[in-house]
């Protein structure tokens, strides 16, 4: 019998799963261990809990104005002495705008206006061909092309700080044609759900050899009710290298990745509720999308952290203008001299009420009713300061949020200044065509295949897309002999023509047109001398 801590550190070592009938020899049941916290699977390592604040308040962030507004006062502290109504008031009022969110969709919309192209060596069977389509078209099985896919992680990638890409592959079931056979897909897993990993050093790289996922998936609560359901996915990778005469039976190949989906019952209690192995897999495979905020192996800080604190500000300090306003529009009606109505038992008679169908007689000469309101001095000053913030964060994030005064600087020095914006861009864009890279690679491993190619990701974003009178320009110079390939060339570094385009074939055909237009009219030309001549004989 083994102790907890080295049953659950070796999943080949545990019992038959629950139901399935008497244990094996030596193994001992999963739902019998008493777990602490070291052993229970929802365990969050140190690594993940640092980047857990950060994370949250980005993705708050990014949910817009009615997850910050119920997040209450986790953004808009209450004043000292606020009544809770006045304070509720005070929040309803208040509206969040979203530049964060704004800075995250402009910056993926950057490396996502050229379409990922998949480059020459992917495999017919993930890139697809003229006839077919392959599984590129719907990488995660859900009907989600891969451009769409990745996009979409991009954008999660760059709210956070990273995500990740799971290449999973069902299991095949028996009596399964070739047009049934499983395939691999891809799923994204989040940064807030990787509770913990470990890692090892191997040949001075370093290498994930265990991670634990959180999955939480939805089931029926009745006949229309429905509940969540927790499971811990653990993936590990073995790095012994057993002998076949050491080996025993129930060893995992040499190399191997396993998995383990585990619960956590009422009794605190761990139960494996499946298990398998990750086949043509020598690594675990989940790939990493980095961006300009990587710090290591699954630790980040989210690039637009700064901006995140500004938005925080700016949403406080419009509170506090519109609570101002609120104030200001509001005047407050003031009596002086005025007794206040008693009951011949001295307690308060009826209240004083003020409206546009009641008068008041006021018997004391020295008596005084008058409206007073907030002078509104200061109003005009937080305004400004509201622009301020949202240039500040315009140039934390894309310098198209807000407009920049920069009427003194030269044509140069706003590049150079772009290009340092960019250089943080690139950086991502670079992240995410090397965790795709690596996603086609365990792709193509459980296919079989040697290679899953390459793709690549757009990082040019400076000359967006070119103009059309532009365009119109180089249409014209063609028009007038210019050589074909350098109009082509053109068009196409300018966003007219997409990137996967084969220039070669365009111009083939441009040239094959303009024959064909100067045969046409020599025909014509023909014919209408042959007229001319008809015409004359007539004569």
């Amino acid at each position: 019998m083994h102790d907890a801590s080295t049953i659950l550190a070796d999943p080949n070592d545990f019992g038959n799963k629950p139901g399935d009938g008497p244990l094996r020899k030596g193994g001992t049941s999963v739902s019998a261990i008493p777990v602490g916290d070291g052993n229970r699977p929802d365990t969050r390592s140190e690594a993940s809990k640092s980047q857990q604040f950060a994370t949250k308040m980005c993705r708050d962030l990014f949910g817009g104005n009615m997850k910050v507004r119920a997040m209450g006062q986790t953004y808009l502290p209450r004043a000292p002495g606020e009544t809770p109504d006045d304070y509720r008031a005070r929040l309803n009022r208040s509206v969040f705008f979203n530049a964060f969110r704004q800075s995250v969709v402009g910056l993926t919309g950057l490396i996502y206006r050229r379409a990922p192209v998949l480059n020459d060596d992917v495999p017919p069977v993930i890139a697809g061909t003229k006839t077919e389509q392959g599984h590129w078209a719907n990488i995660d099985m859900a009907g989600t092309s891969g451009s769409v896919f990745a996009k979409r992680v991009t954008e999660d990638a760059e709210t956070v700080g990273h995500t990740c890409i799971l290449v999973e592959m069902p299991q095949k079931r028996e009596g399964a044609t070739r047009e049934d056979e499983a395939r691999p897909y891809w799923v994204e897993v989040q940064k807030d759900d990787i509770l913990s990993w470990r890692t090892a050093n191997l040949d001075g790289a370093t290498v994930l050899t265990q991670v634990v996922i959180e999955r939480r998936t939805t089931i029926p609560n009745g006949m229309f009710g429905e509940g969540v359901q927790q499971s811990y996915l653990v993936i590990r990778r073995d790095l012994a290298f057993n002998t076949d005469e050491a080996r025993k039976p129930d060893d995992p190949i040499q190399g191997s990745v396993t998995w383990q989906l585990l619960g956590i019952t009422k009794a605190n209690s761990v139960v494996v509720l499946d298990a398998g192995t990750y086949f043509n897999q020598t690594e675990i495979p989940l790939s990493e999308i980095t961006t300009s905020g990587h710090v290591s192996m699954l630790v980040s800080e989210p690039p637009l952290i700064d901006v995140a604190f500004l938005n925080i500000g700016h949403y406080q300090m419009d509170s506090d203008l519109k609570t101002s306003i609120h104030k200001t529009c509001v005047p407050i009606l003031v009596l002086s001299g005025v007794d206040t109505p008693r009951n011949t038992d001295g307690s308060d008679g009826p209240a004083i009420v003020a409206g546009p169908n009641t008068v008041f007689t006021l018997k004391n000469p020295a008596a005084k009713a008058y409206y007073a309101s907030h002078s509104g001095n200061s109003i005009a000053e937080v305004q400004d300061a509201l622009e301020t913030q949202k240039t500040e964060m315009g140039t934390l994030g894309l310098s198209m949020l807000a407009p920049q005064k920069r009427s003194a600087e030269t044509a140069e020095a706003k590049r150079l200044d772009k290009s340092q914006s960019d250089s943080a861009l690139a950086a991502t864009a670079q992240g995410v065509e090397d965790g795709i890279n690596r996603a086609l690679q365990f792709h193509a491993n459980y296919l079989g295949l040697e290679t899953g190619g390459t793709v690549s990701i757009n990082r040019d974003f400076e000359g967006l897309l070119m103009a059309a009178n532009v365009m119109e320009a180089y249409v014209s110079l063609r028009e007038v002999g210019f050589p074909a390939r350098i109009v082509l060339k053109a068009l196409k570094e300018g966003g007219r023509i997409p990137l996967d385009e084969d220039l070669n074939i365009l111009e083939a055909e441009m040239e094959a047109n303009r024959i064909a237009e100067m045969e046409a009219r020599a025909l014509a030309s023909a014919a209408l001398a042959s007229e001319g001549n008809d015409d004359a004989e007539v004569d």
